[in-house]
């Protein structure tokens, strides 16, 4: 009698083959690299441009504030940009996306790329990798994003472009608060979730409580919302470009005083 062979013994077990198909499916990807360069070479132009304008526009606006006076045609100026939480690269398609649009971003506005510094605690060794090879400056603070180090990112002497998706309230709170001097914040331009967003959905206690920066400078915050990527568009969704206007600074936060009130009459 032939001895029958179970062929099943013989064969990778599922778990097995789903391992081996995911490793396959990786080893197929393109490089990060060249997964960012076709994202950026991608992206709509009439979108970019519609954003190049409102930047343009903004930037030209912080340079009169902090001069005083108005400037004829484009003045050739420095800026420097940090970049904080933008997801990981490697990982997600919306920090791709994101990131594709700040090297675009940064190329049009001749900016530099060592002239861009980046901080996530999401960064894998690939992204760091891609980072630096785009001649970026990673920055480097263990998993802690609220570090003094990372947050104290801008200076008196040059403006600052803060690119921030996204991001969540005490990230924002922290950054605003190492950075809480009128000749900073003056020269700053973020590019971010909406700042009065926070202000309407949530109550005026719990922003004293665990936001008192924010909610401090959002009703002195000129904006304007970015148009919707035709592309992207959960990538870019309630990102506006945001400045802080020195003549408003001083005056009374009628809108925080107001909410206030109606939150007292409940």
């Amino acid at each position: 009698m032939t001895p029958t062979i179970d062929t099943e013994i013989w064969l990778p077990s599922s778990s097995s083959r789903q391992r081996k198909t995911r490793r396959q499916r990786r080893q197929q990807k393109p490089p990060l690299f060249s997964r960012v360069r076709s994202v950026q070479d991608k992206l709509d132009l009439t979108w970019f441009n519609s954003c190049i304008r409102i930047l343009e526009e903004y930037l030209l606006e912080v340079s009169e504030e902090n001069s005083g006076q108005k400037k004829n045609g484009r003045q050739k100026k420095e800026y420097n940009v940090t970049c904080l939480g933008l997801g990981s690269p490697e990982t997600s398609d919306n920090a791709r996306a994101q990131l594709a649009f700040l090297l675009k971003v940064c190329d049009a506005l001749n900016i530099d790329c060592a002239r861009i510094s980046i901080y996530d605690p999401v960064f894998t060794d690939e992204d760091k990798s891609l980072l630096r090879q785009l001649g970026m400056c990673v920055l480097d603070c263990g998993s802690d994003t609220t570090d003094t180090h990372i947050c104290n990112i801008t200076t008196d002497e040059e403006p600052t472009i803060l690119f921030m998706p996204h991001c969540d309230l005490a990230l924002y709170e922290s950054v605003l608060a190492a950075n809480w001097f009128s000749s900073r914040l003056n020269n700053s331009l973020f590019i971010c979730n909406h700042f009065d967003d926070y202000i309407q959905n949530n109550s005026i206690r719990s922003l004293e409580d665990k936001a008192p920066h924010l909610l401090n400078i959002a009703p002195n915050i000129t904006s304007r919302p970015l148009p919707t990527s035709p592309d992207w568009p959960s990538a870019f969704n309630n990102t506006s470009v945001q400045f802080l206007s020195k003549h408003k600074f001083d005056s009374p936060a009628t809108v925080i005083e107001k909410k206030k009130s109606e939150e007292e009459q409940e």
